[in-house]
């Protein structure tokens, strides 16, 4: 047997961000299944919960939820469709324009929307694993990778959205 001695060397650069790019991922899917959970007992599916966590926190245009979904208008038609025959949402005209019309939640629609909402924000239970001094690393490090997230915002709501 001959003796080889392992060289450790560090990683290309790529595959260290490609190694931190898939526990990221992984803490996603994590997140996202159990919010198609959720979705499931309510009889929806993601564009339906994405739509309900959208509308959340007010009422929406349907020009604005189909720029938001980077969907076409029909689509967002049938999305409204569903969502009013389950009881969830209404249209009604706005306040500020009454020729517009608007999608609101109903009491029923905001309570699924706060659901999935709380799900899908909820961190990863692997985040308690994590000391005062690392949360504080890493919250360092997450305005340095997403440096305009601006916690006081809405993240469900219509709105800019960054360049990838």
């Amino acid at each position: 047997m001959t003796g080889h001695k392992q060289r450790h060397t560090k990683p290309e650069p790529d595959a260290e961000l490609a190694r931190l790019w898939s526990g990221v991922v992984s803490l996603f899917v994590e997140r996202r299944d159990a919010m198609f959970a959720v979705l499931g007992r309510h009889g929806l599916t993601p564009p339906h919960g994405h739509a309900l966590s959208m509308l959340g926190s007010g009422p929406a245009r349907m020009r604005d939820m189909a720029e938001h979904m980077a969907c076409d208008a029909s689509y967002i038609t049938a999305v409204v469709d569903r969502l009013e025959a389950l009881g969830f949402a209404e249209r009604r005209a706005s306040a500020a324009d009454r020729r517009v019309k608007e999608i609101a939640l109903t009491p029923a629609g905001q309570r699924a929307s706060d659901e999935i909402r709380a799900t899908m924000m909820k961190p990863p239970d692997s985040f308690a694993r994590l000391s005062s001094a690392e949360r504080a690393i890493l919250a360092e490090l997450m305005v340095k990778i997403v440096p305009d997230a601006d916690p006081s915002t809405d993240p469900f709501r219509p709105g800019p959205r960054r360049a990838a």
